[in-house]
């Protein structure tokens, strides 16, 4: 069961671009499904599987408007690849992309970030880190 209405203490809310199981494997504008997870130092937990099913005859800026929707209340965005203008979109909606070009296993690319989060972060996380607080 997904716990999405149960955040943990000081963690933020990261979704993974995705097309099969739980890996990054996802280009922001074609992928299948956002994993959303909550992930703080010591804890990291799957809270939604979110699949994308893009309205009938949308244009392209309808499209982009409803990925976006879709991610909007996380503060990190993992994908392996994301154009200009949809990144402009995320970064105005208060996410912050990560290009990660390499498809890989979500259980492997949370532990980097806990240690970060847990360490002294990088100030574009620390920002993060305090908005979400």
């Amino acid at each position: 069961p997904l716990e999405e209405d149960q955040p943990l203490p000081d963690s933020i809310r990261v979704a993974f671009a995705s097309n099969s199981g739980e890996r990054l494997d996802g280009h922001f504008g074609a992928c299948l499904r956002f994993l959303i997870y909550q992930v703080a130092a010591a804890a990291a937990r799957l809270i939604a599987v979110r699949p994308v099913v893009e309205p009938a005859a949308s244009g392209l800026d309808e499209v982009q408007a409803y990925r976006v929707s879709l991610v909007s209340d996380c503060h990190l965005l993992y994908v392996v690849s994301i154009g200009g203008p949809p990144a402009a979109r995320v970064v105005r909606a208060g996410v912050h992309p990560i290009r990660h070009p390499e498809p890989a296993e979500i259980q492997d690319l949370i532990p980097p970030l806990q240690k970060a989060l847990a360490a002294s972060p990088p100030p574009w996380l620390r920002r993060i880190i305090s908005a979400a607080r």
